[in-house]
């Protein structure tokens, strides 16, 4: 998930190597999905897990991406279709 959005700082500082390592462990995918696990209600998981939503969010929201539609599209391995991608957006309890 860290991967492009911490390319761009590798190139001109050093320091950002060790920053990606930290970025990676403090939200790594499992975890994403434990407090998914332990905080839904409704929803569940099936092909698309929630930490596949929170990376393609997180890309939109850091500017690498333009939407979620385009983040969905260039994502290689994206397990559902994007309709499904935006029902499980829209449908995502508040308390997420």
């Amino acid at each position: 998930m860290w991967d492009e959005v911490l390319a761009r700082f590798e190139k001109q500082a050093p320091a950002s190597v060790m920053a990606r390592l930290a970025l990676e462990r403090a939200m790594p995918a499992a975890w994403v999905d434990e407090v998914f696990e332990a905080n839904r209600q409704r929803q569940y998981p099936r092909e698309l897990l929630f930490s596949t939503v929170v990376e393609l969010m997180s890309l939109v929201s850091l500017g690498l991406r333009p939407s979620l539609h385009a983040a969905a599209r260039q994502m290689d391995n994206l397990p559902v279709s994007v309709t499904a991608l935006y029902d499980k957006v829209s449908r995502t309890e508040p308390a997420l």
